[in-house]
């Protein structure tokens, strides 16, 4: 069985759209609802939303699911994209950055980084989720997010509300600042670049400060 998703598969999908926004940090701040449960405005049909996820993220017959969305993003630099049964991780270079799931860690790139994203097919939407957005930058990333979501079939309407929800969960108190030897790093909980909290991840956190300087 093929695991790998193409980008080709993702063009106007709604139904893996919809799929991957749940696993979002985001929230309705007003209602006090999670992600998942914002979504139900869309209205999407319940019962071939099951009939897509039991056929695209299939059981192969040695009993796994995995499934991958990678490639290029420059000559030296790619990017992977595991969906696993209880979490989804991120790598660039094959350096873990972030996942979604029970350990969540996320909040990695900066805004600046992740619009230097946009270039490439899909990848605004994609790693979105591993976005920190600082309060000075929310005006204009709301903006940003709203339009990517109404280029998706069925969230046009209600793109406005959905982008909001996925904006609460991006937003960090505090700036990203340099430090000595490391380059970019935060103090956000949860986040693979504070290694204040998380010295495991300063070698990662060094590589990575190199990859993301050259996109």
């Amino acid at each position: 069985m093929n695991r790998q998703i193409t980008l080709n598969n993702l063009e106007d999908n709604t139904f893996f759209w919809y799929t991957y926004i749940k696993w979002f940090n985001g929230y309705d701040d007003i209602n006090e609802i999670n992600i998942d449960e914002a979504l139900e405005v869309i209205g999407i049909d319940k019962e071939k939303l099951a009939e897509w996820e039991e056929q695209f993220f299939s059981i192969d017959k040695d009993g796994e699911s995995l499934k991958f969305i990678g490639g290029n993003l420059v000559e030296d630099i790619t990017f992977l994209i595991e969906f696993q049964d209880h979490e989804i991780i991120f790598f660039l270079n094959d350096i873990y950055f972030g996942n979604l799931g029970g350990h969540f860690e996320a909040w990695f790139l900066t805004w600046d980084e992740h619009l230097s994203l946009r270039q490439f097919e899909h990848l605004f939407l994609l790693m979105l989720p591993m976005t920190a957005i600082e309060q000075h930058q929310k005006d204009n990333a709301k903006q940003i997010i709203h339009d990517h979501l109404k280029a998706i079939p069925k969230f046009e309407q209600n793109a406005e509300y959905i982008s909001s929800c996925i904006l609460n969960g991006l937003l960090i108190d505090e700036l990203f600042f340099e430090f000595d030897e490391v380059g970019t790093v935060n103090n956000q909980n949860h986040s693979v670049r504070n290694i204040r909290k998380y010295p495991r991840y300063r070698e990662n956190v060094i590589e990575l400060n190199k990859v993301l300087k050259k996109l």
